[in-house]
């Protein structure tokens, strides 16, 4: 409460209550959308103009050319359901990503790969608006629930996220995703449609952590509202489990190839690692972004230790405001963002927090999930809207100068902490710190957070309303500036041209591999050095990487290669890579052979590529070979010898023999084959029966026939494809056919009839 002698006189304090009313009403949702595209366009003019391309780490070496491959898919009139040219054949449309998100039309549709900047930039747009939108139904305030818009959106975590489409896809739904599902379970009616349609396009973006988060705060949310005793409850008990029903149902023709993808994969409860665990130290980051960072040669840094997260911090005003506002404001959902901002910070350890290891020992399923670092993403959710509930307080409460001197107080603790981190950084450097960029960088923050507590107070003071317009709007220039500035080169860009197709058919010297003929393999020691590039010049890095078909970028070339960056690998074809990539290396010639590999990674120059000494002949499918009955362990040990022969043997699971009648090599040959990306057609003569050998990722939904007559297709070589056929000339045919898919779009469709009728039901009922 006010003193007296701070307490305006009646007429005086009315008059303020008018103003700031008057002044809180400016602040609408579609201002606060021009607002954030004039800092979209600060930060990304070149994006903005067509002219540049994100392409820095993941964006450019795998969400550009998973979005290329896909459009390209599109436009011939296919579904991309399997990608021939990375790791020997990998599933690609069950891969959780957004490959069936609607809003991929963005960049399906618009030109890429401009189309792909401009997908990312809608979306930071939606997670303020959305932000906005959920601030404004639980503090009331419109200028506060702009402040939590523009904190979110110019926070470390949402410029970190650039690099993955569908994290920012995720992170912007998230708030609309809150907000949609409680009022759907408190009201039903349309919001109980709403909401899970909120619910269903979040989970289509793909990112498991971030959906879990998200049903993590609004299970608490719910089990927060069911403790309200009153007629209400019951209904409430009830809709959300039906909205989360709902929400499955409507991502079924995403989850069920999924899960059936990741039941295969290379992922089981003990894949988790501690990789990428905020160091003890991180905290503070939250004040002194570059504490401890390491430049890249090309430029941007990285925190020391941990390099999933460019940064996270939050802007020093925000994480100020939002400590006072756990220490001054009494609400549930305030303890509730305390809690969950928190635990954010402690799990973001990893081992190192000890609650981490805990969960992960009680939950094993927690291992399918990587890089403890993604629970700081929690944190980043919930600071901007308990800034928004400070500055609500300061807004209509005016509090008295108790409360004031509780916000000076917070804020100076926060400048102290800057100074005391300093000084340790500088007594105590790491081998690659620049305490002079760190330094300069920190008093930038505590210039820009003395500047917010200098603002803070004045914005619910009796002043004229255009000084108080000038203080809300010297606020929101503050935190976006914070934001925008906290780390050099966030998020670096290139010329679009980096990124045009083709570029080993236009520089290479050799002609690329076809699919259906050969591989490109990359070298160990290339991919080591690919990954630790030193190339200092960004343009000249990435098109090196681009000639070296990294990651991949192999997609953009049409170029098939052994190895990839699928999210999802299955799991024996992971096995085989393994011993060409593994710490032993005990790839032997033979296996080489089998994998059609022509091309590898010059020694000289890992961008360059020269062709593999004695070969042999290249060909995807073969036949022939004598079977050889041997279980999993025994097979990959006999790819490593020497003496292993493809076109001789080929080693086939005990399970096999009962159905195979081969027993010696064969005369056979493959007269005639037609390779597509989801079909091969192979016409085989054979003296007697014999085997036909792919060498393609084995996989259940692809199905052979012989002369139109299903055949079974059996694993070969531990990870790839054989069948026989009896003697005479037959058609050979393998369809990729992903029954899941088919599952799961029907459940979706029936989703979609169901709540069709739920929002007929609640427009026609009575109200």
């Amino acid at each position: 409460m006010l003193s007296n002698a701070s307490e305006p006189t009646e007429a005086g304090s009315g008059r303020s209550r008018a103003d700031t009313a008057c002044t809180d009403a400016a602040f609408t949702p579609v201002r606060l959308g021009l607002v954030l595209l004039v800092i979209l366009a600060v930060a990304f003019p070149g994006v903005i103009l067509g002219t540049r391309v994100l392409v820095y780490r993941d964006a450019g070496v795998l969400a550009y050319p998973f979005a290329w491959f896909q459009q390209a898919s599109f436009w011939r009139g296919e579904l991309p359901l399997w990608n021939p040219l990375s790791h020997c054949g990998v599933p690609f449309l069950a891969q959780w990503g957004t490959n069936l998100y609607p809003l991929a039309l963005i960049y399906l549709l618009g030109p890429l790969p401009w189309s792909l900047g401009y997908f990312n930039l809608a979306h930071l747009v939606l997670a303020g608006l959305g932000m906005h939108w959920l601030a404004r139904q639980w503090v009331g305030s419109r200028f506060a629930a702009t402040v939590a818009g523009v904190a979110y959106v110019v926070s470390g975590v949402m410029f970190s996220c650039h690099i993955w489409p569908n994290y920012v896809a995720a992170l912007g739904w998230m708030p609309w995703v809150v907000g949609g599902v409680q009022r759907g379970w408190r009201e039903g009616g349309r919001w109980l449609v709403f909401g899970a349609g909120l619910g269903g396009l979040q989970m289509l973006c793909g990112v498991p952590e971030l959906i879990l988060f998200t049903w993590v705060v609004l299970g608490v949310l719910w089990l927060g509202d069911l403790r309200t005793p009153g007629p209400a409850r019951a209904g409430m008990a009830a809709r959300f489990p039906g909205m989360v029903l709902l929400v499955a149902g409507l991502a079924a023709v995403q989850l069920l190839p999924f899960v059936d993808l990741l039941w295969h994969s290379q992922r089981d409860t003990g894949f988790g690692t501690s990789k990428w665990a905020m160091p003890l130290w991180g905290w503070g980051n939250l004040l002194v972004p570059l504490l401890h960072y390491a430049q890249t040669p090309q430029g941007p840094w990285f925190q020391t230790g941990q390099e999933f997260l460019t940064s996270y911090y939050l802007g020093a005003g925000v994480l100020v405001l939002a400590v006072w506002a756990v220490c001054r404001v009494r609400c549930r959902q305030v303890g509730l963002l305390a809690g969950l901002a928190g635990l954010g910070l402690i799990l973001a350890l990893g081992e190192r927090g000890w609650v981490f290891g805990w969960i992960r020992e009680a939950i094993p399923l927690v291992g399918v999930a990587r890089y403890p670092i993604k629970f700081v993403l929690l944190t980043a959710f919930a600071a901007p809207l308990l800034a928004a509930w400070a500055v609500r307080e300061l807004q209509t409460r005016q509090p008295a100068a108790a409360g004031l001197r509780g916000l000076r107080i917070v804020g100076g603790v926060a400048l102290g902490g800057m100074a005391a981190i300093l000084w340790a950084a500088r007594q105590y450097p790491m081998e690659y710190d620049r305490w002079d960029t760190t330094a300069w960088n920190a008093l930038g923050r505590a210039g820009l957070l003395a500047a917010t507590l200098a603002l803070a107070p004045l914005l619910a003071r009796p002043v004229r309303p255009r000084r108080r317009m000038l203080a809300h709007a010297g606020l929101l220039a503050v935190l976006a500036i914070d934001g925008l500035t906290h780390v050099p080169l966030p998020a670096p860009t290139l010329p679009v041209s980096a990124l045009a197709p083709g570029l080993w058919q236009r520089d290479a010297d050799l002609p690329p591999p076809r699919h259906g003929q050969s591989r490109a393999l990359i070298t160990p020691e290339a991919e080591r050095r690919l990954l630790h590039s030193g190339v200092r010049d960004p343009l000249a890095d990435y098109l090196g990487k681009r000639l070296a078909e990294w990651s991949n970028l192999n997609l953009l070339d049409q170029v098939p290669k052994v190895n990839g960056a699928a999210t999802l690998q299955l799991r024996e074809q992971k096995q085989v890579e393994q011993l060409i990539y593994g710490p032993t290396h005990r790839a032997s010639a033979g296996l080489l052979d089998f994998l059609a590999v022509s091309h590898v990674s010059s020694p000289d120059n890992p961008a360059a590529w020269v062709l593999r000494t004695n070969p042999g002949d290249s060909a995807l499918a073969t036949c022939g070979q004598q079977p050889v009955f041997a279980n999993a362990d025994d097979t990959l040990q006999a790819l490593t010898v020497g003496e292993f022969n493809p076109r001789r043997v080929v080693y086939l699971p005990p399970e096999a023999r009962p159905a195979i009648s081969v027993t010696h090599p064969t005369r056979c040959a493959i007269v005639a084959s037609n390779y597509s990306f989801q079909r091969l057609d192979l016409e085989v003569v054979a003296e007697e029966a014999s085997l036909v050998v792919i060498a393609q990722t084995h996989y259940h939904p692809w199905q052979a026939t012989v002369d139109g007559q299903r055949a079974p297709l059996w694993r070969a070589n531990h990870a790839f494809q054989a069948l026989e056929v009896p003697a005479g000339r037959h058609r050979v045919r393998l369809v990729y056919r992903d029954v899941r898919l088919l599952q799961g779009g029907l459940l979706t469709a029936l989703t979609l009839v169901v709540c069709a009728a739920l929002g007929w039901r609640s427009r026609s009922a009575p109200s």
